[in-house]
C-alpha cells in the first residue's frame, strides 16, 4: 500500500511537471509580467521576467517585458545595463521605436521624483518637448511641485499646451497662489489659453490699486487675447473708470480690433493725470492712423502734447504729427533726440525710425551727427527699413556689434527700442540677460545678412568667435524665433569654416532653429570633447532638428554619468521619435 502511494505521488508530480512545462511557455511568462505591471507590482514584475529569461534567454518578447517592468520599476542603471544586453543579442532592436520610448520615459520620470529642484526642471522640459500624454501628467505634477519655480517653470510650460486637466492646474494656481512670481505666471498664462472664466478676476487685478505694474500689464494682454470685440458703451466704461488701469486696457481694445469708430472716446485720455494713460491714448491713434477725431485735426491734438511734463508722451505727440504732417512733426522731434536723459533719446531715435518714410530727412541728419551710439543704432535700423544709405547704416550697426556691452529691446509700445540691458537674472531662464543680449544681437545680424552687407559674414564670425552662443532649453522654448533664410544660409556658409568653435557655433544656431540636418554631424563630433554644459546645449540642438538619423547617437547618451545629461538625451531622442 505504501509502495502505490509513493508511486501515485511520483505519477502525480511528473504530470503536474509535464503541465507547467506546457502552460509556461514564454508567452504565458510574459502575459504575468504584464499583470504585475497593470496591478503596479514592477518589482516582482522584474523577478518573474529575469527567472523567465534563465528558461528562454533568446525570447525577444520577455526581454522586452523585463526592460519595460526594469523601467517602471525606476531601476535605471539595470535598465541601460540590460539595454546593452539586448541589442547585442537583437542588434536589429537598436532602433526599436516602442523600446527608445520607453527608455526615454524611464528616465525623465525617474528625474521628476529627484530630490534635486534642477533635475525636476529639466524633467519637466523634457515632458514638454515629448508633446505626448505621459508629458501632461508630469507637467501637472510640477503645478503641484513645492518649490515656487518649478510652479512657475510649469506655467509657462503649460500655457502653450490646451490640455484640459493642465488649464484646471493654471486656473487653481491663479485662484491660490501666493507666490507673486508664480501668480504673475499664472496671470500670463490664463491669458494665452485664454480661459474666459477668469475674465472678471482679471479685471478686478486691473482694477486693484494694490496690484503690482507687472500684474496689471499681464491682466490686460490677458483680456485683450481673449476678447472677440468691445461694445462701445462697455469701452465708455472703462475710460470713465478712476483705475488707470482700466483707461489702459480700453486704449488696447480699441487698438487690437482696430475699432477706429471709437476712437473719440480717447479724447479725455489725452489729458489724463497719468503720463501712461496719455501717452498710450496717443499710440492708439497714430498706430490705427487716425487723421480726424470728428471735426478735429489730429495733428492739432497732437501739438498740444508735445509740451507734455512726461518727455515721453511728448516723443508720442511727435511721432503722431510725423506720420500725419512730416513737416511740422520732424522739428517737434528735434529737441527730444538731444535730451538731457538717454532713455528719452532711445525713445525718440526709435519713434522717428517707425515714422518711416515720413521721418527721414531727420533721421538721415540725427544720424550723420549724434555722438549717442544708441541713438544712432535705432536711426539705422529705420534707415536700413527704408533702403536709405543702407551702406552706412549697415557700417554702423557692424561697428557697434564689436562692443562688449549687453543689449536689449525695449518693447512698451507699439515700436521696439534697441537700448542698453537693465534686465535681471530670471530663475525661469539661466543667464537670461546675456540670453537677451545674444537674440538681440542675431536680431541685428539678419538685418544685415537680409540687405546682403558685405561684412555680414564676418560679423556673425566674429560674434561666434567672441560669445559662447547656445540657449538653455527654457529660453530656446520661450525666446528663440524661427531664423531669417539669409540669415539661416549665412551661419550654414560657417559650418565649413576652419576654427572648430566657430562650425560648433554655428551649428548649435542653425540646431536651435530647428535648421539643422547639416549641422548633426558637426554637433555629433563636438560632443565627446564638449564639457558638461556644452554637451547639454548639443543635446538640445540636436533634439530640436529631431531627425531619425540622430537616434543611436542619443540612445548611447541615455548612458551618460551625469543624470541631467541623462534626461537632456532623453528629452532629444522623443523630440527624434515624435518629429
Amino acid at each position: 500500500m505504501k509502495k502505490f502511494i509513493l508511486s501515485s505521488l511520483s505519477c502525480l508530480c511528473i504530470i503536474s511537471g509535464n503541465l507547467s512545462a506546457e502552460i509556461i511557455n514564454e508567452e504565458q511568462l510574459t502575459k504575468r509580467v504584464h499583470a504585475h505591471m497593470v496591478i503596479g507590482d514592477y518589482s516582482e514584475a522584474c523577478n518573474e521576467a529575469f527567472v523567465g529569461l534563465q528558461t528562454y534567454p533568446a525570447s525577444k518578447i520577455l526581454w522586452q517585458a523585463y526592460l519595460r517592468a526594469l523601467a517602471k520599476a525606476g531601476d535605471e542603471k539595470g535598465l541601460m545595463a540590460n539595454w546593452r544586453l539586448f541589442i547585442k543579442k537583437f542588434p536589429g532592436e537598436a532602433c526599436n521605436r516602442e523600446m527608445l520610448e520607453c527608455l526615454a520615459w524611464a528616465v525623465i520620470e525617474n528625474g521628476s521624483i529627484s530630490a534635486s529642484p534642477g533635475i525636476r526642471a529639466i524633467s519637466l522640459l523634457g515632458a514638454y518637448f515629448s508633446q505626448d500624454a505621459k508629458g501632461v501628467a508630469l507637467l501637472k505634477q510640477g503645478l503641484s511641485d513645492n518649490n515656487s519655480f518649478l510652479r512657475a517653470a510649469a506655467l509657462k510650460l503649460s500655457s502653450n499646451l490646451a490640455d484640459a486637466s493642465l488649464q484646471e492646474g493654471v486656473l487653481r494656481l491663479f485662484k491660490e497662489e501666493k507666490v507673486w512670481n508664480v501668480r504673475l505666471e499664472a496671470i500670463k498664462a490664463i491669458g494665452q489659453l485664454a480661459l474666459e472664466v477668469s475674465r472678471d478676476a482679471l479685471t478686478t487685478i486691473i482694477a486693484q490699486q494694490n496690484s503690482s505694474a507687472e500684474e496689471k500689464a499681464a491682466a490686460i494682454q490677458a483680456l485683450v487675447a481673449m476678447s472677440d470685440e468691445m461694445e462701445r458703451v462697455q469701452i465708455k466704461n472703462l475710460i470713465q473708470s478712476d483705475r488707470a488701469g482700466l483707461r489702459l486696457l480700453a486704449c488696447e481694445l480699441i487698438a487690437h480690433f482696430e475699432q477706429n469708430q471709437d476712437v473719440d472716446l480717447l479724447l479725455p485720455l489725452l489729458r489724463d493725470h497719468h503720463a501712461e494713460v496719455r501717452a498710450k491714448a496717443l499710440e492708439v491713434i497714430g498706430q490705427l492712423r487716425i487723421k480726424f477725431i470728428g471735426k478735429l485735426p489730429v495733428v492739432e491734438l497732437a501739438i498740444g502734447c508735445i509740451n507734455d511734463s512726461d518727455a515721453f508722451v511728448g516723443v508720442m505727440a511727435a511721432w503722431v504729427i510725423t506720420l500725419n504732417d512730416p513737416e511740422r512733426g520732424m522739428p517737434a522731434f528735434v529737441s527730444f533726440l538731444s535730451h538731457e536723459c538717454r532713455e528719452v533719446r532711445h525713445a525718440a531715435a526709435a519713434a522717428l525710425a517707425a515714422t518711416g518714410k515720413y521721418g527721414v530727412p531727420l533721421a538721415l541728419k540725427t544720424f550723420n551727427s549724434s555722438q549717442d551710439q544708441y541713438v544712432r543704432m535705432n536711426l539705422a535700423i529705420g534707415l536700413i527699413g527704408q533702403r536709405t544709405q543702407t551702406l552706412e547704416a549697415c557700417h554702423c550697426l557692424y561697428e557697434a556689434l564689436q562692443s562688449k556691452e549687453r543689449w536689449m529691446w525695449e518693447e512698451g509700445s507699439f515700436f521696439r527700442i534697441l537700448a542698453p540691458s537693465i534686465l535681471k537674472h530670471d530663475d525661469a531662464i539661466p543667464n537670461y540677460p546675456e540670453a537677451i543680449n545674444q537674440l538681440v544681437r542675431l536680431n541685428i545680424l539678419e538685418m544685415l545678412a537680409i540687405v546682403h552687407y558685405p561684412k555680414t559674414q564676418q560679423a556673425v564670425k566674429g560674434f561666434l568667435q567672441e560669445r559662447t552662443w547656445g540657449l538653455s532649453g527654457m529660453a530656446s522654448v520661450l525666446l528663440l524665433t524661427e531664423g531669417d533664410e539669409n540669415a539661416v544660409d549665412l551661419v550654414k556658409a560657417l559650418l565649413q569654416d576652419n576654427e572648430q568653435k566657430v562650425r560648433m557655433q554655428a551649428a548649435l544656431i542653425l540646431a536651435l532653429w530647428g535648421k539643422g540636418e547639416e549641422a548633426i554631424n558637426v554637433l555629433q563630433e563636438a560632443y565627446p570633447s564638449a564639457d558638461k554644459e556644452l554637451k547639454g546645449q548639443i543635446l538640445e540642438g540636436i533634439g530640436r532638428v529631431g531627425s531619425t538619423d540622430s537616434l543611436l547617437f542619443l540612445a548611447d547618451k541615455l548612458q551618460e554619468p551625469y543624470q541631467s545629461l541623462r534626461i537632456v538625451a532623453a528629452a532629444a531622442l522623443l523630440e527624434c521619435l515624435y518629429h
